[in-house]
């Protein structure tokens, strides 16, 4: 073992990383599905408590789904936190519906210990109508989640953000020089925050706000009881714009160039875009999460070289030129098994991420275009890795 080792979950189209530091400590990063959870994360945890570890962060970037699911399971088995039945948790870093948004001036002032009977009424047969208007499969938010995580937090004593001042991860400065004067230190681990800004978090409290405005009216309260996360979750979903078709590029046109211009898939919407980013440093190595963010906010924070960098939103090409274009990665990590639809990672973001020079690419599943990138090795000079749960840096 060098300095670190990054456990690359298998998640389905989740996010699950565990970084396990030669001191015993470790930074968990998303969870995935609850079958995450059941299946990959709590053996993991179950062995690093055997060796003598510790979780010195828990880190939920967002709360989709696909990464907050498993983190409930988790906290609901592993119990108080000064008394953990799997493994002792030190910190959690999470910005949910509840805990961050609706501390928000504009929905503070709100806020109401019961809702008129009226406005109930109305939720009730607005809620009707949007889950109408959306597929009837589960969407991708989840607000109920967000919610229940935070109960879990409060419940079993797990100190969450506690080492920002109004208990909101977030960016605390708005140059890399700053940024670095102002690092968090938890552990041995240097760490520094690129996203969410403050300009992020007010977009997406704005769109929230909009879209209560113009379903109940300028005088709509709020409430923090469950009946409004499944309407929050489904007011949000409502945002996500629809990919087109992705035209697959056949083994007869492997050439990575053709693949340029190729995405069709959508930008990503304001609960994506306050994703939590993080630039974690030990002992002079430095790894990047992204969560599901979009680079256009942060890559002018961006160092010129990580020793690893986890593309975001599972290799979707939007939300990843900028930070292509500004840093490389000696290794770059690609959670995905294709999703729904199969239309992860895109053609267009891999031909990026090789032909700006990064050398090294892991994948948690056999992607649809692994044979195209193990026939085209040789020619651009790079390695894709398929199937490695365990990256030692």
């Amino acid at each position: 073992m060098g300095n670190c080792v990054v456990h690359f979950l298998p998640a389905k189209a989740g996010d699950c990383f565990v970084v396990e530091f030669d001191n015993g400590e470790c930074i968990l990063i998303d969870c995935g599905y609850k079958s995450t959870y059941e299946t990959e994360l709590k053996p993991l945890l179950t062995q690093l408590k055997h060796k003598g570890c510790r979780v010195i962060l828990m880190l939920i970037t967002h709360i989709d789904q696909d990464h907050i699911e498993g983190a409930i399971a988790f906290l609901r088995e592993n119990g108080p936190a000064n008394a953990p039945h799997i493994i002792e948790v030190e910190n959690i870093w999470f910005n949910g519906f509840f805990n961050t948004l609706f501390m928000r001036d504009e929905f503070q002032e709100r806020k109401r210990a019961a809702i008129g009977a009226l406005q109930k009424k109305r939720m009730n047969m607005v809620l009707g109508q949007l889950s109408m208007q959306i597929d009837g499969n589960a969407g991708p938010i989840s607000a109920a989640h967000s919610r229940s995580f935070e109960e879990l937090c409060a419940h079993n004593g797990y100190r969450l953000n506690a080492q920002f001042v109004d208990r909101v991860v977030k960016r605390s400065a708005d140059s890399r020089n700053h940024l670095v004067d102002h690092f968090i230190q938890i552990g041995e681990c240097r760490l520094i925050v690129l996203s969410p800004s403050e300009v992020s978090l007010n977009r997406l409290a704005h769109k929230l706000n909009i879209e209560m405005i113009r379903n109940f009216g300028v005088h709509y309260e709020l409430s923090d009881h469950v009946e409004f996360a499944a309407l929050f979750e489904r007011l949000m979903e409502l945002q996500i714009e629809p990919g087109g078709s992705e035209e697959y590029i056949s083994a007869s046109e492997p050439w990575l160039e053709r693949w340029i211009g190729t995405s069709t898939l959508a930008q990503m919407n304001e609960v994506n875009n306050a994703s939590i980013v993080i630039e974690i440093e030990y002992k002079g190595t430095k790894l990047l999460f992204t969560g599901d963010s979009d680079s256009d906010s942060w890559a002018e924070f961006l160092m010129d070289e990580y020793d690893l960098i986890k593309i975001s939103h599972h290799g979707t090409t939007k939300p990843n030129i900028k930070l292509l274009e500004k840093a490389k990665g000696r290794t770059l990590l690609i959670s995905t098994d294709g999703g729904k639809q199969n239309r992860h990672p895109e053609n267009d973001l891999l031909a990026r991420a090789i032909l700006t020079g990064n050398k090294t690419i892991y994948f948690n599943y056999d992607i649809k275009q692994k044979q195209e990138l193990l026939d085209m090795q040789g020619g651009y000079g790079y390695s894709a890795m398929f199937g490695h749960r365990e990256i030692g840096l």
